[in-house]
């Protein structure tokens, strides 16, 4: 059991460290393209600057979050703190929301408006991005919870940026088309807006308590759990997630007849091990007779 729990406290210690160093790299890189756009005149190295200052933010809260995260429960958050790091991920989506909307806006304005566009800065700056933007997202997607994969996609989608604006450098290079960082900027905004979509769609799913399991392995795993009660019937399944990552069931079996307390223990040990098999890590069964002449009993 100690072999466990410090195995669990360095895996803590591995996922908060590489929140950190991300976070250390991105905002450094961050300063880096604010200097480049000025420097290139580039809008779509202001887009990503502020997008990666948006990331800034996001590793930021889900370094502290994650170490919130870890608290046992107590007597005011009985189900412990592991929700607060959803949290984070729903707040850190929804900066790189409203960041969109200013890029996009500066993006149209450019093009009433163009500049000059200095094509190798684009370059020198597009294998910068590549390079630190890779190294936080291979940090990143060693990790398994939800801060950890929200953070990689973002990196993963500024390493594909970064090549696009190596590839947009280079045409630059020959060809005077202000207009094309501009667009660039606005596809670059639009494919964050889809990873913040489909990030804020799985955050939603756990707030909202949505069911981790498929409807085709729910009605299964009911189906499986009713056939295992020979003394009665399954009344109620109820299969969650606290963050994203683990799953867990409530299990509400009515029993018609007396069992004896080791039958008892055998359907709850069948039960807990049929669970198992869809990924569901803690089961809890309630039990309820209903037995002719003795009333009911939980």
């Amino acid at each position: 059991m100690e072999k466990k729990k410090a195995r669990g406290r360095e895996r803590i210690r591995k996922s908060e460290n590489r929140i950190m160093v991300a976070f250390l790299l991105n905002m450094m890189f961050t300063l880096v393209e604010i200097w480049g756009s000025v420097v290139t005149g580039s809008v779509t190295i202001l887009s990503d600057a502020m997008h990666d200052f948006g990331d800034c933010i996001a590793l930021g809260m889900a370094w502290r979050m994650e170490k919130i995260s870890k608290k046992p429960s107590n007597e005011r958050y009985h189900f412990g703190y592991r929700r607060f790091s959803v949290v984070a991920g729903l707040i850190n989506n929804l900066i790189l929301l409203m960041g969109g909307v200013v890029l996009i806006v500066t993006s149209v304005q450019r093009f009433f408006y163009p500049r000059s566009i200095d094509g190798r800065g684009m370059i020198l700056f597009a294998v910068f991005g590549i390079l630190i933007n890779g190294a936080a997202m291979l940090l990143t997607a060693k990790g398994k919870n939800i801060n950890e994969k929200t953070i990689s996609t973002h990196m993963l989608e500024d390493v594909l940026t970064w090549m696009t604006v190596f590839v947009v450098g280079v045409v630059m290079c020959f060809y005077d088309l202000p207009v094309l960082d501009s667009f660039l900027s606005i596809g670059m905004t639009f494919v964050v807006f889809a990873g913040a979509v489909r990030n804020l769609n799985h955050i939603f799913s756990v707030l909202t308590v949505r069911s981790p399991l498929e409807k085709r392995e729910y009605f299964e795993l009911r189906e499986r759990l009713t056939e295992l009660n020979a003394f009665g019937n399954l009344e109620a399944l109820r299969v969650f997630s606290m963050n994203g990552e683990d799953r867990n069931a409530e299990a509400e079996l009515v029993l018609y007849e007396e069992i004896s307390p080791e039958d008892m223990m055998l359907l709850y040990e069948q039960v807990k091990d049929c669970c198992k098999e869809y990924g569901i890590g803690q089961t809890v069964l309630q039990i309820r007779y209903e037995v002719s002449g003795m009333g009911e009993e939980s």
